[in-house]
């Protein structure tokens, strides 16, 4: 039986990874600085929408590109946090633990990233979900 989303551990961690954001500048979402809570809670929400759009691709090459979106999110994101860590919006704790998990995102990103350029480089047929590599 094929795995959904929901057992795609890059997903888990994606998505684990955005509400510790959202759950950390949530609390310094003051009116003057708005804008940068809520831009790093969204950039932290479209990675992991990047990861579930890419999954539900079957093209190996649509997904590859929908994973280096993904990671491009992850680094703004990384970007952002570490803004925010340096403008004390975040604790140097908070800080750590969120580093931690998106170091987590982006090694399986990067796994997933490396197996569809194999495929795509071996000239494979696109996989349908039944037939993907089990979740890292």
């Amino acid at each position: 039986m094929g795995l959904g989303l929901r057992d795609l551990r890059v997903w888990q961690e994606s998505v684990a990874l955005g509400a510790d954001v959202i759950r950390a500048m949530r609390h310094t979402n003051r009116r003057e600085i708005k804008a940068i809570t809520e831009h790093t809670m969204v950039t932290a929400m479209a990675m992991a929408e990047r990861v579930a759009e890419g999954y539900g691709r079957y093209a190996a090459g649509e997904q590859r590109q929908l994973y280096r979106a993904a990671k491009r999110e992850l680094l703004r994101l990384e970007t952002a946090l570490a803004i925010a860590r340096q403008a004390d919006l975040i604790s140097a704790t908070h800080h750590a633990q969120l580093t931690s998990r998106l170091q987590t995102v982006n090694r399986l990103l990067s796994g997933f990233l490396v197996y569809l350029d194999r495929q795509l480089a071996s000239g494979d047929t696109p996989l349908v979900a039944a037939e993907r590599p089990r979740p890292l």
